[in-house]
């Protein structure tokens, strides 16, 4: 008590200045009206700009929550594409029933480390079998094929993207027609190879590239990327091209898990003509 006695008495002029000022402002905000009207605009202005500062700071903050939610919905909206059907009978149909059925679902997953300077690259994902997960599910980025899950523990999955030595995928030409097998060589892990294309196909340097839909990885239709490069050696009957890839693998974040729901069935028969 004794020091704040000191203090009081240490700045009583300061003090008895301000006690006057603040006086003398409120005698002046109360009797002109225009100087009231400067003094509230700018008080507004000034906590105007402190109440955009905090609602900035609060959708920053809420940032996860709301992509979160966006998620979710996107997943609803993959549920109801054509993508994730496939037609059942194509002579009949039953009063009731439905031509299509579910073939293929969604899920998201962040990514937690990936190589792309390798021969062999890998993604980490966040998801594992208590998630869904499954050995050889499609992995997708940004709609743009990715890879496929080659390993699964509880928590985590390992992915084979495509820069990696062993993926190959059976691709389509949607302007022609034509399908081959895209592979990549190593290097450059912005661009891929697609081989068994015929040289009667009439092929140009920025034609799409898609899956074919073959197997039970991808449904058809999922961008793989563009022709950057036409060659046919001579004496060869089928064109290399050179396929820049519509995945960025140097920006990986959140990817999307393709599961087949038929893959079982395709897998077994798979089995029987490999026996």
């Amino acid at each position: 008590m004794r020091d704040f006695l000191r203090f009081l008495d240490s700045y009583k002029y300061l003090i008895t200045f301000l006690i006057f000022q603040l006086f003398c402002f409120s005698l002046i905000l109360r009797e002109s009206v225009f100087q009231r009207t400067i003094v509230l605009s700018s008080i507004n202005s000034v906590t105007g700009a402190a109440f955009e500062q905090r609602d900035k700071l609060y959708s920053y903050f809420s940032l996860r929550d709301a992509n979160d939610i966006l998620k979710e919905e996107n997943i609803l909206l993959m549920d109801n594409r054509p993508i994730s059907y496939q037609k059942v009978d194509k002579e009949y149909a039953i009063i009731d029933d439905t031509l299509y059925a579910k073939r293929y679902t969604f899920q998201y997953a962040e990514v937690l480390n990936s190589t792309k300077t390798e021969i062999d690259n890998y993604v980490t994902l966040n998801k594992g079998s208590l998630h869904g997960v499954e050995r050889n599910m499609g992995v997708l980025s940004g709609m743009r094929l990715m890879g496929r899950v080659e390993k699964v523990t509880e928590h985590y999955s390992l992915v084979v993207p495509i820069i990696h030595r062993n993926f190959k995928v059976s691709a389509r030409l949607p302007m022609t027609g034509h399908f081959g097998v895209l592979s990549w060589k190593g290097g450059d892990y912005r661009y891929a190879f697609l081989n068994e294309i015929p040289k009667e196909a009439k092929v140009k340097v920025g034609m799409p590239v898609v899956t074919r839909g073959a197997g039970s990885l991808f449904p058809p239709g999922i961008e793989i990327g563009t022709i950057s490069e036409v060659e046919l050696e001579e004496g060869s009957d089928f064109y290399t091209l050179t396929i820049a890839l519509g995945v960025d693998m140097a920006r990986l974040n959140t990817v999307l898990l393709v599961k087949d729901r038929m893959s079982s069935e395709i897998d077994s028969l798979d089995q029987f003509i490999t026996q």
